[in-house]
């Protein structure tokens, strides 16, 4: 049997949303692209260039303008860079 998920391109949101079910019930969360790297050490997120997925993880560190970011070190992957100017997107 395969478990693998299919990644879908998140939807455009400026922030962390809630949707609700449609049935009344429990909301669930929405990913929201995020403009502002630099205030999002410790978060976890993903990202994406092209609406291709190209990372997860918990960022690192920041730059103070806003213009890169690392995800910190996991398991055998080491820490990486992204940086807005190249089109990648961080999304929460």
């Amino acid at each position: 049997m395969n478990s693998q998920a299919t990644l879908e391109a998140p939807r455009d949101a400026t922030d962390l949303n809630r949707e609700q079910d449609g049935q009344g019930g429990a909301s669930k969360k929405v990913l929201g692209l995020r403009a502002d790297w630099a205030r999002l050490p410790g978060r976890s997120v993903e990202v994406w260039l092209h609406g291709e997925h190209v990372a997860s993880g918990v960022v690192d560190q920041a730059a103070e303008d806003g213009s890169v970011l690392w995800i910190a070190a996991e398991g055998i992957s080491t820490r990486r860079i992204f940086d807005k100017s190249s089109g990648y997107q961080i999304w929460v």
